[in-house]
């Protein structure tokens, strides 16, 4: 099952939302535009949206839960997906985090891009760090912190699948007007943040996950209205 067109898929959106993106917090606009893309391309990808957020297991949290209410170095903790795709033909299911940046002024664009940097790797380590049967686990038997009235109908059958399914991640970085720094963005330099942050949580849990094998792209071409995207993406079995 191919992963999507995520270059493709935020062009479309940006091309459409020129007006929309020059509001002070775009990207609840751009969450919700995403989700609407999705859902027009599903009958031609096969790639179906859910339409809320989905909570996940993971064991490399951005925030670790207090722990009076998970032990989450033993248990993981949950953290809820910004997108999550589902392929009924293939069990194949695509956990998808963004975050949407502008470059900032000119007195503090470097701060900006070092601050976008620090939040994305967050984000890419968080979905590393995913566990298949505790996430199962969590959608039919979940915690009073997690749970809500829809998971019984919309999670609970899906929990089996979800544990035998292949499993696709990506996170992805839009920067709105302007271009992304190399300086900062090198895949190399950005690779090394990331396994940083990766090791850390490790150390943390004791937890020996394996590295993924990461893809990093980002747009050749500025998408309509100069904007720049970065995507980071890998597969599980």
């Amino acid at each position: 099952m191919q992963s999507p067109n995520w270059i493709d898929v935020f062009g479309s959106v940006c091309e459409r939302g020129q007006e929309a993106l020059e509001w002070g917090l775009p990207e609840a606009w751009v969450h919700a535009e995403l989700y609407a893309e999705f859902k027009k391309r599903a009958s031609a990808t096969g790639w179906v949206p859910f339409s809320t957020e989905l909570p996940y297991v993971t064991f490399c949290p951005v925030q670790p839960p207090k722990r009076a209410n998970r032990d989450w170095k033993v248990m993981g903790a949950v953290k809820w997906v910004d997108l999550c795709l589902w392929s009924r033909d293939h069990n194949a299911w695509c956990w998808f985090e963004f975050k949407v940046r502008r470059t900032g002024s000119c007195s503090r664009q470097r701060e900006a891009a070092l601050q976008a940097r620090n939040v994305f790797r967050k984000d890419v380590v968080a979905l590393m760090g995913f566990d298949a049967q505790l996430t199962a686990d969590a959608w039919v038997n979940p915690d009073r912190h997690t749970t809500a009235y829809w998971f019984e109908e919309v999670l609970k059958p899906k929990a089996q699948s979800l544990h035998s399914g292949k499993h696709h991640f990506a996170a992805a970085l839009l920067q709105l007007e302007g271009e992304l720094d190399p300086t900062i963005w090198d895949e190399k330099l950005l690779v090394e943040q990331i396994l940083g942050w990766f090791s850390y949580r490790g150390k943390q849990t004791g937890n020996h996950c394996t590295f993924p094998d990461i893809s990093i792209v980002s747009s050749v071409q500025p998408l309509i209205g100069n904007h720049a995207l970065l995507v980071c993406e890998w597969s599980l079995e």
